[in-house]
């Protein structure tokens, strides 16, 4: 008996542990970091292009298969790791279906085994967005289900001209298609045991060629129910029940290229799921790979800030992309200059959303030395340097930077100015707001003010900053307006430009404005068209102090030009990267609200750029410089520093060192009041100065 109740005693405790259900682990927030890439970046390889591409493509040169073959080679692979590159970029999947690449696929794993005995680590390329149908189809014949089709039902093709039609989009609302891209994930890691994976075509294309196939419609109207509680959604469309929600649909008459306000609640939320579905479908891959090795890099093509609106034409939100990558790239085709007509063309602001995310931004910078300058002051390493064979100036900063690379690695940016780009203001008003942050940017710069990008999310914790920026920030919710007056209120210094506050995250018009009480701005129905009027006729900027801080309210960011067109989605190139009428209002503004706290600052012409940068745990400041204008011949001469310290630091010495000096240069320095001075005798294209304590 008493065995029995020993036995029952056991079941029951059993069946009671049963019953009480274990909370699943908490999800991931960001994604896991290879500790391998805290050194840095120096990628190089072949053509990440496979023969079955090349063949199908058409218009290749006769010995392209050999010529390919050469790229693969352990001779290229050895003078590539004797140069210095330390990764190694090849292909790996195409789009065309595992079984029809599989022979090639094979040759990248005994490619990445010959790097891999060289002492070189592999970055792998593969197709994210590209199903080659006339084989895939043969291979995976529900793939048929899993293309993105407009609303006609007709499949929509990658964007690469006309004789590229046999290129699906598959639609990352399908879970079978997820599926089969892990099954190539699994190979990568698995066989082929890359240390990167680059995802490329990572975006979709812009309207009216969105998916309306039904696992997207379905997951659209899913988005919204999880999104919304039932009042909420009525609240949002008046209506509860979205079971007959569709994605938007245009016609000749309705060009989605030419609408620059998006108030349509419908649009609005297509726009945020589209940026929601490839977050999560790259999240979901992202953690995969980590789970089948966490020291894999993970790595996306989705450009970077280029003045366009990539919420709503390739359904992209950097800042939701990024917190799921280590790097990424930018194809942009703004090569730094400073032109005779005073625009500064850099890259700047795409290697500062690289840096806000602990990511490195790969792009072209070989052959171009101001390219590779820039690099290294902005990226802080070099990222992809090219193929074989390196350029001569390319092995020059390569060597560089691997002789000087410690004080390179773990720096963190030093800025207290801060630039808010509001997803909603963006996406909703994109032809105003990204003129405005453009402008703004634009104006740091080339003034030499250290700032950072922040991004919605920021705005609940600005300790860090002494000057935050709403470049036309439209759309503020109540919660991101509560914290911009805390901040204020706190000691903080606001500056307000055009109709920041205006609108709620919806871009529905608040009454009263909700900046109110921060910035001197009329409130009235009459005074806001006369700010829309000021926008472009300008104004001054008016001070106010508010508790312990500093507010600015400027009506306009005013254009310097005449403004190009007409634009196709408004998209801000270049051709507006030039300062603003009120550029010194701004600046000037900048400075009074952070109260002569900046960092450093720095004398020079507009075409110098300068950035600082701490190692705190090796006692050291860097303040890199660029040069744009080296193009043409010129240097800067004589270039005035004055760095602020942190604390109780005492400098022992200051050092300059360029690729275009032979050895590092002993500077001259005198400190008061906590603020270090010294001149840079010349900076020829790229030069940093080291402050150690």
């Amino acid at each position: 008996m008493s065995r029995l109740r020993v036995w029952a005693a056991g079941a029951l405790l059993a069946l009671m542990a049963g019953c009480v259900k274990t909370p699943p682990p908490p999800e991931p927030t960001t994604l896991p970091r290879a500790r391998w890439l805290e050194n840095g970046l120096i990628d190089a390889g072949g053509s990440h292009e496979p023969d079955l591409f090349l063949v199908r493509r058409g218009g290749q040169r006769v010995d392209a298969a050999r010529n390919q073959a050469r790229y693969r080679s352990e001779e290229v692979i050895r003078r590539l790791k004797q140069q210095g590159v330390e990764v190694f970029h090849t292909s790996l999947y195409k789009g065309f279906g595992m079984a029809a690449e599989k022979p090639e696929m094979e040759a990248t794993r005994r490619v990445a085994e010959i790097a891999h005995r060289n002492g070189l680590k592999v970055d792998t390329y593969i197709q994210w967005n590209t199903m080659m149908y006339e084989t895939f189809f043969a291979e995976e014949p529900r793939a048929q289900d899993w293309v993105q089709r407009d609303v006609t039902g007709k499949p929509i093709l990658l964007t690469y001209g006309y004789q590229q039609s046999y290129r699906y989009r598959p639609c990352f609302s399908n879970r079978q298609y997820r599926e089969y891209l892990k099954r190539i994930v699994r190979y990568a890691v698995e066989e082929v045991k890359t240390d990167f994976i680059h995802f490329d075509n990572f975006d979709l294309n812009p309207e009216p060629d969105s998916c309306h196939n039904r696992a997207c419609v379905r997951g659209f109207r899913d988005f919204l129910r999880k999104k919304y509680t039932p009042a909420q959604r009525r609240e949002r469309f008046g209506f509860e029940n979205v079971d007959y929600v569709n994605p938007p649909q245009w016609n000749m008459q309705n060009d989605p290229a030419r609408m620059e306000i998006v108030f349509d609640p419908a649009i609005q939320e297509w726009i945020d799921y589209r940026c929601q579905m490839m977050a999560d479908a790259l999240r979901e891959m992202a953690l995969y790979a980590k789970s089948l090795n966490p020291e894999v890099a993970i790595e996306i093509n989705p450009h970077g800030i280029t003045g366009g609106n990539r919420a709503w034409v390739a359904g992209l939100d950097h800042a939701r992309l990024l917190k799921w990558t280590e790097s990424f790239w930018t194809e942009e085709e703004n090569l730094p200059e400073y032109l005779t007509d005073g625009r500064l063309i850099t890259k700047i602001r795409s290697y500062k959303l690289a840096r806000k995310f602990g990511n490195i931004l790969l792009t072209y910078i070989s052959g171009r030395p101001l390219a590779m300058a820039e690099a290294l002051a902005f990226n802080q390493t070099l990222g992809f340097v090219g193929s074989d064979p390196l350029p001569a100036d390319m092995l020059k900063y390569v060597s560089f930077y691997r002789a000087w690379r410690e004080y390179y690695q773990g720096s963190r940016d030093v800025a207290n100015v801060a630039v808010l780009r509001s997803y909603p203001s963006l996406a909703y008003h994109h032809a105003r707001a990204q003129l405005s942050a453009i402008l703004a940017e634009q104006t740091l710069i080339q003034a030499r003010v250290p700032f950072e990008l922040i991004f919605d999310a920021d705005l609940a914790d600005l300790t860090r900053y002494k000057v935050l920026i709403l470049p036309d920030s439209e759309c503020l919710s109540d919660e991101q307006l509560a914290h911009i007056r805390r901040f204020v209120e706190n000691g903080g210094g606001l500056l307000a430009t055009g109709l920041a506050g205006a609108y709620d995250q919806w871009r529905r018009l608040r009454r009263p404005p909700g900046l109110e009480g921060l910035i001197e701005a009329q409130t009235s129905a009459r005074a806001y068209e006369e700010r829309v009027q000021a926008m472009e006729t300008g104004g001054a900027a008016v001070r106010k102090q508010v508790g312990r801080g500093r507010t600015v309210y400027l009506p306009a960011i005013q254009f310097d030009g005449e403004k190009p067109g007409p634009l196709r989605y408004f998209t801000i190139s270049n051709l507006f990267w030039r300062l603003p009428k009120n550029a010194a209002e701004i600046e000037d503004s900048v400075r009074w609200l952070a109260q002569d706290e900046l960092p450093v600052r720095v004398g020079g012409p507009l075409f110098l750029a300068a950035n600082p940068v701490i190692q705190p745990d090796r006692r050291r400041i860097m303040v890199h410089l660029v040069n744009y204008d080296a193009g043409r011949g010129s240097s800067v001469r004589a270039v005035e520093v004055a760095c602020r310290l942190p604390a109780q630091v005492q400098v022992k010495e200051a050092k300059l060192m360029s690729p275009d000096l032979d050895k590092p240069l002993d500077l001259k320095f005198s400190t008061r009041d906590g603020v270090v001075r010294f001149t840079v005798p010349e900076v020829k294209v790229y030069a940093f100065a080291t402050l150690s304590w």
